[in-house]
Order: C-alpha cells, then sequence, then structure tokens
C-alpha cells in the first residue's frame, strides 16, 4: 500500500497518533478502487421549519427527507480510480420508508480544508482536524459548483443554511461515534438539523490487484 490515504494529508502530523478506529474509517486511497463498509444507528433530528423542507432537501441530495430515533444506517466510503474523491454513499432506512441514499463527494483542497460536494451543486468547505482525541470538522462556508467551476457563497449560505460543525471519536477498535448539527442563519432553531450515532467497520474492500 505506498500509495498513502486520501486524509493522511489532510490530517498531517496527527494521523499517525489517530485510533485505529478513525485510520480505518478514512483508510481509502486515491486513484483506486478502495471500499470500507461500516453500519450502525443514527437518530436524525430536525426543525420546525426543517420538517417542512426537508423531502426538498432530500430531493436535491442535501440531506435526509425524513428523521426518527435509532435509525438502522450502511456507509459505503468509496475511492475512484479517476480522483481523490472520497466519497460517502449513506443508506438509511426509515420505518415504513423506501431506503433513501444520501450521497456526497468529499474533495481535500489545501492544508486541511476539504469540500463536500452535494448532487445539486453545494459545497460545503470545512476543515477536518484531529485534537483531543476527536476528528472535528468545522465550517468555512458554503459554495456552488457550476460546470467545474467553485463559486463562493460568502454569508449567503451561513444566512439560509446555518453553519455546520460535526465530531468523530473513536469507542473500539473498529468502532466509533459521530454527531453532525447544522444551526443558526436567519430562521434560528427552525431550521435546525442534527443526527448522531455509532458506527462499526464490518468490511474493507481494499484494491491492492
Amino acid at each position: 500500500m505506498s500509495n498513502p490515504p486520501t486524509f493522511a494529508p489532510v490530517f498531517g502530523e496527527p494521523w499517525a497518533d489517530m485510533p485505529p478506529a478513525l485510520r480505518l474509517h478514512y483508510a481509502n486511497r486515491p486513484f483506486c478502487r478502495d471500499r470500507i463498509t461500516v453500519e450502525g444507528k443514527l437518530t436524525v433530528r430536525m426543525g420546525a421549519l426543517m420538517r417542512l423542507f426537508a423531502p426538498l432537501f432530500g430531493w436535491l441530495g442535501m440531506l435526509t427527507p425524513h428523521e426518527g430515533d435509532n435509525i438502522p444506517c450502511t456507509v459505503h466510503f468509496i475511492s475512484e480510480p479517476e480522483s481523490n474523491a472520497f466519497i460517502f454513499e449513506r443508506w438509511f432506512d426509515f420505518p415504513g420508508k423506501k431506503p433513501f441514499c444520501f450521497r456526497s463527494r468529499l474533495v481535500p483542497k489545501q492544508d486541511h480544508e476539504v469540500v463536500e460536494y452535494m448532487r445539486c451543486g453545494v459545497g460545503w468547505r470545512c476543515t477536518y482536524q484531529f485534537e483531543g482525541g476527536k476528528v472535528w470538522l468545522r465550517h468555512k462556508g458554503y459554495l456552488l459548483s457550476v460546470f467545474g467551476r467553485d463559486i463562493p457563497l460568502p454569508r449567503v449560505g451561513d444566512i439560509l443554511l446555518g453553519r455546520g460543525e460535526a465530531w468523530e471519536e473513536a469507542t473500539g477498535e473498529r468502532a466509533f461515534r459521530m454527531a453532525m448539527s447544522m444551526k443558526g442563519g436567519v430562521f434560528g432553531l427552525a431550521m435546525a438539523y442534527g443526527y448522531m450515532g455509532e458506527f462499526t467497520v464490518v468490511r474493507e474492500d481494499m484494491d491492492d490487484a
């Protein structure tokens, strides 16, 4: 495995000190067909106004269209041969609903910055850093990707969608828990969104052919 993991340079020197579960979580390498699968459950929460718009966000491929407690979730972390993108493919099994897939592409930029591109072209800019035993995702703003060009959305995205943040923490050799929240903006808690849960790595398909 001479090709280092995609996120190793993003985390920098702290990569070597990260717990095994987190290093396994981010084990995918660029320009190959690596695939890591994790399984767990998430509790998804929304503000009153977010519940109204959730089906639209789901259709746009930005967030889940439903909320609930302990929702079974399978996530595939996927590399692709033609790029250094780190793909999140999340499958939610909401009771009484069709399985919902939320897929996004994480692309490292400079220093610790990563952009998560949604299906609709909106991108979330954030930094990934390992501090105090946790991986921290810290908000840097939003952008719009148009024909391969990134157009920053200064303040506009923050006002409409609020600021996102997340953290991840190892709970075992192959398990980790995480939480994500999106809040603030002009609508305050009414547009808040978040989820929290724990996952275990259940499969590693590394492209060592």
